[in-house]
């Protein structure tokens, strides 16, 4: 027997080269910063926020890659290439900036845009990772296209007001916009586009059940971190006015929240392509997500309470900023709870029933919808058309036993509808639509000569014989 050689070299030539370009650049931001050029883009914890992002996030492109999830690796190795750029970028504005160079018009223009990329491809990573269809999705189309007109609108039509002292920060005061509205209409439909594959996983993740149901939420929440980063900048900005926050402080604490959301999305994705869908790891996940929220909450809350206009005491804003922390933290602390329970709730067990009364009970205690039985038949459970564990008559299957007849891609579809996922989850998988779903299911339904009556329904009868042909000797 030959043993099987693994090419460290090669897979480890993407971090390794992630890691030198990530260091040469924070040394020279360091060496910016040390002579006085940069303000908060030299600063030390932003540059090793974005440094250690990158390689982070290119360890798990290679693990993506070699999980067989071919797309989601390379979204997450351009990822990796976009957090490095940002921080190549921040050199080349600190630089040309300090030496009056006629580019640093330009340069600055291009790094302050440079963060709106990451966004979208932290969520098309995750998104990929729970996806076996070779097209591209429509969603990632959209996303892709409106936050590339985001990032060139914002380049193109805002630049640093004078004076300009090293490089800007998030003070809006700092900036101007030319043609407001537009940047306005295209700053809308940014966000709408960050909205968009979140709501749909979401969506297909409730009406799915089993593993489906984890790792299509697993993915939900890896790109909800991105519209979270932007409610987060959103803050700052409050924090700015009224706030009264220094914005050089919170220029840094928004590269440290957009290098998170990366490596959580990173980590999100390799968790959803390995189908690891234990209860700890949902849970983490989950909880992760629910409690970045509630924090933002709170942060939002304790800035306005504590603005310079407020009426309020030292005591007074204390006081509601405790409460604010212990409803809304509490309260995200249970619900994700229920959240991560929902999303890896086991199926009912098998059970044997005798005379429907035994039965009754057992669909009870597990949640399941009861179908009537013959006296002494064994069932199962299988998914029915709104994601329930419903109990099957090992009878119910009647049809053939072999799924031949069916084309490929109603073969993937029916193996998707007996691991669980809805027809939102169908769909979010093999990057079709979910009419086209709908279609592929009543082609099957026909093939499989499973007519609309009977104790259970199709979708219960056709994931028993997929299970049925699944179980047969190769």
């Amino acid at each position: 027997m030959t043993a099987s050689v693994r090419p460290v070299p090669a897979l480890l030539g993407l971090p390794v080269v992630a890691g030198i370009t990530a260091g040469t650049c924070v040394i020279a931001l360091a060496a910016l910063g040390a002579a006085g050029h940069g303000g908060f883009a030299t600063d030390p914890v932003g540059a090793l926020a974005l440094a250690v992002a990158a390689v982070a996030v290119s360890v798990a492109a290679l693990r993506l890659a070699r999980s067989g999830h071919r797309a989601a690796g390379r979204l997450a190795t351009g990822l990796a290439a976009l957090l490095l750029a940002y921080l190549g970028l921040a050199v080349l504005a600190v630089a040309t900036v300090a030496a009056g160079h006629r580019w640093a018009g330009p340069a600055v223009a291009a790094w302050n845009s440079a963060w709106i990329p990451p966004l979208a491809l932290l969520q098309l990573t995750a998104s990929a990772a729970v996806r076996t269809g070779a097209a591209t999705p429509k969603a990632h189309r959209y996303v892709g296209l409106v936050l590339g007109a985001a990032t060139l609108a914002n380049a193109l039509l805002t630049t640093a007001s004078e004076p300009f002292d090293g490089l800007p920060t998030i003070a809006g005061e700092s900036w101007r916009t030319a043609l407001a509205p537009v940047g306005a209409a295209v700053t809308v439909l940014g966000v709408a586009a960050l909205l968009l594959l979140p709501v749909t996983l979401w969506r297909a993740a409730f009406g799915s059940h089993h593993t489906v149901r984890a790792r299509l939420g697993v993915a939900a929440a890896a790109t909800t971190a991105a519209p979270l980063t932007v409610v987060f900048c959103l803050l700052l900005a409050v924090a700015r006015a009224p706030g009264d926050v220094e914005p050089s402080l919170g220029s840094v604490a928004f590269l440290v929240a957009l290098s998170g959301a990366a490596v959580f999305a990173a980590a999100c994705a390799v968790t959803a392509a390995r189908g690891a869908t234990e209860a700890r790891r949902v849970g983490i996940v989950v909880r992760a997500t629910g409690l970045a929220a509630a924090a933002l909450l709170v942060v939002g809350a304790g800035t306005l309470v504590a603005a310079p206009g407020s009426s309020l005491g030292p005591t007074s804003v204390a006081l509601v900023v405790s409460a604010t922390t212990v409803v809304v933290g509490g309260g995200a602390w249970a619900g994700t709870g229920r959240l991560a329970a929902l999303l890896t709730a086991a199926p009912a067990a098998p059970v044997t029933t005798r005379n429907g009364a035994e039965g009754t009970e057992a669909g009870s205690a597990a949640g399941t919808a009861d179908v009537a039985e013959p006296a002494g038949v064994a069932v199962e459970t299988a998914p029915d058309a709104s994601g329930a564990a419903v109990r099957v008559p090992a009878s119910a299957g009647a049809g053939p036993a072999s799924v031949g007849g069916l084309t490929a891609r109603e073969r993937e579809v029916l193996a998707a509808l007996a691991e669980g996922a809805s027809n939102a989850g169908i769909a979010a998988q093999l990057v079709v639509s979910e009419r086209t779903v709908d279609a592929h299911l009543r082609a099957i339904f026909v093939k499989l000569d499973l007519t609309p009556g009977g104790d259970t329904n199709r979708r219960v009868r056709a994931a028993r014989i997929w299970l049925e042909h699944a179980r047969q000797p190769r």
